[in-house]
């Protein structure tokens, strides 16, 4: 499946204003759920086979495309360094939580 959305993106969606929504990628490789999807596309970005980089955009007007220009690369890294540090927030406030929560966790 990597090949083939990959092999798309490069022959459909080359910069950030050629973009392919989500749901059309989904439609078109009959992927079953948007989780589907984004597995796929975190495969080809971890695939050092695919030298290309993909981004995208979130949001009802997002989608995904073939980056084109540096500025499009450096924005793609900051958008995954953004969910990583959300992340990353996360789970300190969990770990915080837990504390408060001790009478819980020792029935696990």
């Amino acid at each position: 499946m990597e090949d083939k959305v990959y092999t798309f993106l490069l022959e459909n969606c080359i910069g950030k204003k050629n973009l392919v929504k989500n749901i059309t990628l989904r439609k078109l490789f009959n992927i079953n759920s948007d989780k589907s999807l984004r597995q796929v596309i975190q495969n080809i970005r971890e695939n050092k086979k695919y030298r290309r980089i993909i981004g995208s955009v979130s949001g009802k007007s997002g989608g995904y495309y073939i980056c084109r220009t540096p500025e499009e690369i450096n924005e793609t890294i900051n958008n995954i360094k953004h969910r990583a540090n959300q992340m990353l927030r996360m789970t300190h406030i969990i770990k915080w939580k837990k504390k408060f929560n001790y009478d819980i966790c020792e029935m696990d």
